[in-house]
């Protein structure tokens, strides 16, 4: 009897062992009853321990009424502790289910994409993005498409080259005279406009020209004021005198006519009078002409002289870069020895040698200053491929930097270079964007002849750029006004319409004209996903 006394009482530290660490488990849901229910076990135990020596029968009575007392309370914590366990169960088969719906779903729509781009037969390139376009918009968008076609596959010609920047577009900001630099305005990189004043030199063969200039000025002015008085010297006494006996002869000749007409005068003296009218005349011809108008033309010299020597002192300032002002007076006030150096043209400075407070020699060059809107890309083409291009040629420059852009063959050097076997062939290349830069290496494609076989091609305007992809747009032919985004690579482009190596179809339809739009529209509906 005693034996199974003991093996319950070890049945018992077993059942409350276990149940204490399911309720340290739980702890979080019923904190109170997992006390109380311990303290309860450990009282009971150590009452049967006590009373396992005593009589079996009463020992026996007693645990049944202890376990009959104890019954109700274990009965309620096994209930609750089954329904925590089924509802723990539940969720977290609940959470694995829900998972694995998902991923079943991902897989699905993987496989699904993957079967209609080999059913389509399409390359991965493509965007799987589409633009929708309502009646209205699609109306005033003015749409057309054109099929994808083919023509004779281009031979291509690649070789290496170089940006380099364009000499003819390219000028040097010199001043002609000597002197000392005493401000600097611009450095390098920095954009200037044509007239810009980009340093001031102080010169001291500028302030002897001012000297110069104002001498020859104030000989020009007496000149002038000398010519107005001999203009005015028509009062002098020998020119008086000869015209009062002009006068005189002249009245002695009418009296003497008038005496002969009436019959009272003679011949002999019609004849004295007319020769004394002649010799007055002459007296006051020579007084009025000869002395006077010698003394007006000295005068009218002296004038012209200094006027001119003014004119070239001027023209040669503002050879220098002076401005100058014929019509104001001079200005001594101010430090005649500055002059600036201004910018020949507009564009970026490129070069700048020299720094405020240096003394240069006159010619000396101070900035380069070059206009980036073109620049040469210079390619290095093999002895053995020359022929095979000319001026006009096609080629299509690559880069890591700026992507692709088309030019054509400005120049072919007719020299080689010794070293290498190479000519140098000049491709003049727009640059609005100011991204090539001089040095950059790139790779020059050029269309030389055709090749075998054929090539896809679609017209030019149909190609958009979209960041680092090219993309065109396709029509859906089960929904109007919708248009697939597909991505594509391209070659070259020839008469308006490019190459296209992958992502697209001969006979496939694609946006030509308001192929633009198309991309602004979705350009819009990416900016108002990014907002929501």
């Amino acid at each position: 009897m005693n034996k199974n006394i003991k093996q319950e009482i070890e049945m018992k530290k077993e059942i409350t062992k276990n149940e204490a660490e399911n309720i340290a488990a739980d702890r979080t849901i019923i904190p109170t009853e997992e006390t109380n229910h311990h303290d309860k076990d450990e009282t009971e135990l150590s009452r049967l321990e006590e009373q396992s020596e005593r009589n079996p029968d009463e020992v026996k009575n007693e645990f049944s009424e202890t376990d009959s007392s104890g019954s109700k309370p274990k009965k309620m914590f096994a209930w609750i502790l089954t329904l925590c366990i089924i509802a723990l169960v539940g969720i977290v088969a609940a959470a694995w289910i829900a998972t694995k719906k998902s991923a079943t779903t991902v897989n699905v729509k993987s496989e699904e994409t993957g079967e209609k781009k080999e059913e389509g037969g399409h390359s991965e390139n493509e965007t799987g993005e589409e633009v929708k376009l309502d009646p209205e918009m699609l109306n005033s968008a003015g749409i057309e498409t054109e099929g994808v076609t083919q023509r004779p596959a281009i031979a291509k010609l690649s070789v290496t080259g170089a940006v380099e920047l364009n000499p003819e577009k390219t000028e040097m900001a010199t001043p002609l005279v000597g002197g000392r630099i005493e401000n600097v305005f611009y450095g390098v990189g920095d954009y200037v406009n044509q007239g810009a004043v980009l340093a001031v030199i102080s010169s001291p063969q500028l302030a002897q020209m001012h000297g110069k200039m104002h001498e020859a000025k104030t000989r020009y002015e007496l000149a002038q004021r000398n010519l107005a008085r001999v203009q005015k010297s028509e009062n002098r006494v020998s020119i008086l005198q000869a015209k009062a006996k002009l006068d005189e002869a002249e009245a002695t000749l009418r009296r003497t006519r008038r005496l002969i007409e009436l019959g009272a005068g003679a011949g002999k003296d019609l004849i004295s009078a007319e020769t004394n009218y002649k010799t007055a005349k002459a007296d006051y011809d020579f007084q009025s002409n000869i002395s006077l108008n010698k003394e007006i033309q000295e005068a009218k010299a002296e004038v012209e002289t200094s006027r001119v020597d003014v004119s070239h002192i001027e023209d040669e300032m503002r050879s220098l870069g002076v401005p100058v002002d014929s019509n104001k007076p001079d200005d001594h006030t101010k430090d005649t020895s500055l002059v600036a150096v201004r910018a020949p043209l507009a564009g970026v400075v490129t070069e700048r040698k020299f720094n405020a407070g240096a003394g240069i020699d006159a010619a000396t060059p101070i900035f380069a200053i070059s206009n980036l809107s073109t620049v040469y890309v210079i390619a290095n083409v093999p002895e053995s491929s020359v022929s095979r291009l000319s001026v006009g040629s096609v080629a299509e420059i690559k880069s890591a930097s700026f992507g692709t852009i088309n030019g054509r063959v400005a120049y072919i050097d007719p020299r080689l270079d010794e070293t290498s076997r190479t000519a140098r062939v000049r491709l003049e290349v727009p640059n609005a964007g100011g991204k090539l830069r001089a040095g950059m290496f790139t790779e020059v494609g050029f269309n030389a002849g055709t090749a075998e076989g054929e090539e896809l091609v679609v017209k030019s305007e149909a190609i958009q750029r979209e960041g680092d992809k090219t993309i065109v747009f396709v029509p859906k032919d089960d929904e109007p006004g919708a248009f697939e985004v597909r991505e594509v690579e391209i070659g070259g482009e020839i008469e308006g319409y490019t190459s296209v190596k992958s992502g697209l179809q001969l006979g496939e339809q694609v946006v030509t004209k308001g192929s633009f739009t198309l991309k602004t529209q979705m350009q819009k509906g990416e900016v108002g996903d990014h907002d929501h």
